[in-house]
């Protein structure tokens, strides 16, 4: 087989090819690259040192020249929000959507961004409804998780159910808790306003969705407070002990009321007792301490809090064991007990007596659903000693 010289040639062919598209390529590159004004360049740098005031005039200006610029507006919207500018992140992502020769990805995106913006300046009503409109768009399943967010802020339970719902069918992220959460909610309405059929549907539907609730105990032992009937009361503390005792502080005046209904009142202390074994908070041991005191007399009452205190310190229970102390000593040393148990008091009357353990916010109340994180049923009661 003779040697065809002129393949030598293919290499240097395609070399020579590769060169020019890569000269091409640069050419195209630095063509739009002049293009864009230094106005540009200069909100980039700002933006990487995180210098955004000064990141968001130099866009503005490159937006003014260049009105077209879909992208730059949309980021500038966002900056905008980001730094609670609300009015003009408004603006600017409302005259994206009025424009007609908007391309429908960037449209969706504006509406997206545009959704935002009212929820973030609490105009819940515009935010459902720009939602709602991005329903079988590439947003939907983001837009749904945040319209789920804006419907608890509304309570609107129902149509925060329906939400929850669309978001497992799209994600496949399980929203049982939540749904669960949303049914109390609705039950505990119900049960204000004295409604006790719907309290009861509303339990069974919070029931199916998470069967390990706390809540639903919690409800139906007020539930059944309230109606009078005992029976079920105990049985619903009896089902709260054995899934979250350290709730049973919430109820613990109904849970001594209950069992002086029942004609058993010292079993009410002990049912205090056994929460406050089970979960040693500072408001456990108050609550405990209140009902000793009324039910089983000082003796007893000092007895249990010296073995509190023994295990675990409480400045504020400390002022009460002084408090009662005070009346076995001389009169002298009694007054100056007194004394120093006002004085604890006073320094302890405004410590919460709840935390969120995932974000720390603290309150003097309970909360379902933390006014710091947002997360539900993630508030505690504070330990003993903290």
């Amino acid at each position: 087989m003779e040697f065809e010289a002129w393949w030598l040639l293919v290499p240097l062919g395609c070399f020579a090819l590769g060169w020019f598209a890569a000269r091409v390529d640069i050419a195209y590159v630095l063509r739009d690259a002049r293009a864009l004004p230094a106005a540009y360049f200069r909100g980039l740098n700002f933006l990487l040192r995180e210098q955004h005031d000064k990141a968001v005039e130099s866009f503005v200006d490159v937006s003014r020249r260049d009105p077209h610029a879909l992208d730059l507006q949309l980021a500038l919207g966002s900056l905008f929000r980001r730094q609670g500018r609300l009015g003009e992140a408004t603006g600017i992502h409302q005259s994206l959507v009025d424009r007609h020769d908007l391309p429908k990805d960037k449209r969706e995106l504006a509406l997206f961004e545009l959704a935002q913006d009212f929820h973030a300046a609490g105009i819940f009503d515009r935010a459902e409804a720009v939602y709602e409109s991005l329903k079988g768009t590439s947003y939907e399943s983001e837009a749904v998780t945040r319209l789920a967010s804006v419907l608890e802020q509304e309570k609107a339970w129902e149509k925060a159910i329906a939400a929850r719902q669309r978001i497992e069918q799209l994600s496949g992220e399980p929203q049982a808790r939540y749904i669960s959460q949303y049914h109390c909610e609705l039950a505990e309405a119900a049960l204000t306003s004295g409604n006790i059929d719907a309290v009861r549907t509303q339990l069974t539907a919070a029931t199916e969705a998470n069967r390990n609730s706390a809540r639903v105990q919690l409800i139906t032992f007020r539930a059944a407070m309230k109606a009078g009937d005992t029976a079920a009361a105990e049985a619903a503390l009896q089902a709260l002990m054995r899934v979250k005792p350290e709730l049973v502080v919430l109820i613990a005046e109904d849970v001594v009321a209950l069992y002086e209904k029942l004609g058993r009142p010292e079993l009410g202390v002990e049912r205090l007792a056994a929460a406050q074994s089970e979960s040693t908070t500072t408001l456990g041991l108050s609550r405990l301490m209140d009902a000793s005191l009324k039910i089983e007399g000082n003796s007893a009452a000092l007895s249990r809090l010296k073995q509190a205190l023994s295990r675990q310190p409480s400045a504020r229970e400390a002022g009460r064991l002084l408090e009662l102390e005070s009346g076995n000593v001389d009169s002298g040393a009694g007054k100056t007990m007194l004394d120093t148990a006002k004085l604890l008091y006073r320094a302890t009357d405004k410590v919460p007596g709840f935390h969120c353990g995932q974000c720390g916010f603290r309150a003097p109340r309970y909360y379902w659903k933390c006014p710091g994180c947002n997360a539900w049923e993630s508030f505690r009661a504070t330990p003993l000693g903290d």
